[in-house]
C-alpha cells in the first residue's frame, strides 16, 4: 500500500513537471529564437541492497553480486531537455537582424558571464557595439563587436563588413550535446559546468542577414501535450486517493476486527 502511495506521488510529480515545462514552451511560441524544452518519462531500475537503496548507477554492480532486489522507478529524463531543431526563418529587412541556419549559436556576454542564443534580433548600443535588447554584448572572434559608421553587411560565413571592409566576424559556436544547455531567460542559454563550446569554422557557419528564426515550439502540439499531462495528473491523483482510503481501512478497521 505504501508502495502504491509512493508510485502515485512520483507519477503526479512527473506530470506536474511536464505541465510546467509545456506551459513555458507555450508562453514562448512567439519568442524569437526560443528553443522548446522536451520531457520524456523513462523507466529506471535501481537495486535495493541490505535494506538500503542503491543509486541507479550502482544497479549493475549490485545485481551482479546477486544481492537485494530490483526496484522499478518512473523518473523524468532531463538529460537532454532542450530541442535545438531549426525554427522557421522570417524576413525582417533590418540590417542588425541575423538568423543562423543548421547548427550553431551566437556567443554573447553579460556581467562577465558567457551565454549563447539563436535570437539574432540585435541592435547597436551607445558605443555602437552589437548587443541584444537586454544589453548582452555580441561577441566576435576578438571580443565584443564594434560597428563603425557606414553600411553594415554580414556575409553567410559570419564576416561583418562596413562599407565593404571587414571589421570583424560573428563568433558562432556549437556543442557536442547542445541539449544539455539550459534557459536563463531572455532567449539566452547557458552551458553547465564541464560543457565547453567549440568554435565553428567559417565554412560551417550559415548566417542570413535581415532575417530572424522563430520559436520551434508548436502551439497546437504543445497544447495537446498539456491537456494529456493534466488528465494524467488527475488520474494519478485519484489513484493516490484510493490508495489512501485503502490504507485507512487497513489501519483503522481491519486492525479492530483482528
Amino acid at each position: 500500500m505504501l508502495k502504491g502511495l509512493r508510485s502515485a506521488e512520483t507519477a503526479m510529480n512527473i506530470q506536474l513537471t511536464r505541465t510546467n515545462v509545456l506551459a513555458n514552451n507555450l508562453a514562448n511560441v512567439n519568442a524569437t529564437g526560443f528553443k522548446q524544452v522536451l520531457t520524456q518519462v523513462v523507466e529506471q531500475m535501481r537495486q535495493e541492497t541490505d535494506g538500503a537503496p542503491a543509486a541507479p548507477q550502482e544497479t549493475a554492480a549490485a545485481g551482479s553480486q546477486g544481492r537485494g532486489r530490483a526496484i522499478r522507478d518512473l523518473v523524468l529524463d532531463v538529460r537532454a531537455p532542450v530541442d535545438m531543431s531549426q525554427g522557421t526563418l522570417r524576413e525582417t529587412g533590418c540590417p542588425t537582424d541575423f538568423a543562423l541556419q543548421d547548427e550553431g549559436l551566437f556567443r554573447v556576454t553579460r556581467d562577465g558571464d558567457e551565454f549563447y542564443t539563436r535570437n539574432g534580433a540585435f541592435m547597436l548600443d551607445a558605443q555602437r557595439r552589437l548587443s541584444t535588447p537586454d544589453g548582452a554584448l555580441v561577441l566576435g572572434d576578438g571580443g565584443p563587436l564594434e560597428i563603425p559608421e557606414g553600411e553594415l553587411s554580414v556575409a553567410a560565413d559570419g564576416g561583418v563588413r562596413v562599407g565593404g571592409v571587414e571589421v570583424g566576424r560573428l563568433s558562432v559556436v556549437a556543442f557536442d550535446d547542445p541539449g544539455r544547455l539550459h534557459h536563463v531567460g531572455g532567449s539566452l542559454l547557458a552551458a553547465p559546468e564541464g560543457v565547453t563550446a567549440k568554435p565553428l569554422t567559417a565554412d560551417k557557419v550559415r548566417v542570413s542577414q535581415g532575417m530572424l528564426e522563430e520559436s520551434n515550439a508548436n502551439p497546437i502540439d504543445t497544447m495537446i501535450a498539456m491537456i494529456a499531462a493534466q488528465r494524467a495528473f488527475e488520474m494519478d491523483a485519484k489513484v493516490l486517493q484510493e490508495a489512501d482510503r485503502t490504507l485507512d481501512k487497513a489501519v483503522n478497521q481491519l486492525s479492530r476486527t483482528a
